[in-house]
């Protein structure tokens, strides 16, 4: 059973066009894609369009992920998460053993663990800290289709 270390975080912040600006500079990060909502239906945002441009066609933003070297974090917006402080949920990257084995002890331990996709489960702990495990290779892979804007 392996855990292959984080596989992503995820930050809430106020604004996320104005978090992913913030992050990209800090730590010298590209933008992998970027997550909203369009009349409600989540969706990926188009790679040829700023978040200027795709909120001028109505979406709200939700999400964008980042990265650079094995290191990839996401901006979330702290109004559309639940999470404890500023931090959003830890996701790890685990083998398929790992998977099925913690996916069984959280349960034991009275966890409610969700599934959302079959590489991919959520869970609160006892401490209320947010765990997501992800089977599925890095770096995150976008969860929508692309929004038709």
């Amino acid at each position: 059973m392996h855990v292959n270390g984080v596989h992503h975080l995820v930050l809430l912040v106020d604004d996320v066009p104005g978090g992913e600006s913030y992050y990209k500079e800090l730590f010298d990060l590209e933008l992998l894609f970027r997550e909203a909502a369009l009349d409600g239906e989540p969706g990926t945002v188009p790679d040829d369009l700023s978040w200027d441009e795709a909120l001028r066609e109505g979406v709200t933003p939700y999400m964008s992920f980042l990265g650079r070297d094995e290191f990839y974090l996401a901006v979330a917006g702290a109004s559309d998460q639940q999470g404890t402080g500023r931090l959003d949920h830890i996701a790890l990257a685990v083998d398929e053993e790992a998977f099925d084995a913690i996916t069984e002890r959280a349960n034991t331990l009275g966890c409610n663990v969700e599934e959302n996709a079959p590489h991919h489960r959520i869970f609160l702990d006892r401490y209320d800290v947010e765990w997501e495990l992800n089977a599925k290779p890095r770096p995150p892979g976008q969860a929508f289709d692309e929004l038709d804007l």
